[in-house]
């Protein structure tokens, strides 16, 4: 959880440069303004789904999985250096919420239905 609030913290500091980058030069600002956005909108997207990760809620941690994923791979792979240290501890905090402890808590908070085997025609 805190580790997520930190990554929503920097992305909003990240948008911030962006957008603040963007009214000072000339050049380029439709990107640096798209890309300020997009990370402004992350950022607040994280923020919102603290909650329903607090409380357990497996779709909350489906999608942070899917943001950090999605969003972390290829800036470490790109290699920008300031936006790396937020892909890799994205990455980090997707790998947490994936280990065996996380994953008791979600199992604990809600429990996913037991399939019962039924054969083919049968009620």
């Amino acid at each position: 959880m805190i580790l997520w609030l930190a990554i929503a913290v920097l992305l909003l500091v990240a948008a911030a440069t962006f957008v603040g980058s963007a009214a000072v030069q000339d050049l380029d600002r439709a990107g640096s303004i798209g890309l300020g956005a997009l990370f402004g909108a992350l950022a607040v997207l994280q923020l919102l789904l603290l909650l329903p990760l607090r409380r357990g809620r497996r779709s909350a941690r489906e999608v942070l999985s899917t943001i950090g994923i999605l969003m972390g791979v290829p800036i470490l792979v790109r290699g920008t250096p300031g936006l790396s240290l937020i892909a890799g501890a994205m990455l980090v905090a997707v790998l947490l919420m994936w280990l065996p402890q996380s994953s008791d808590y979600f199992q604990l908070t809600q429990p996913k239905a037991k399939k019962r085997f039924r054969l083919p025609g049968s009620r």
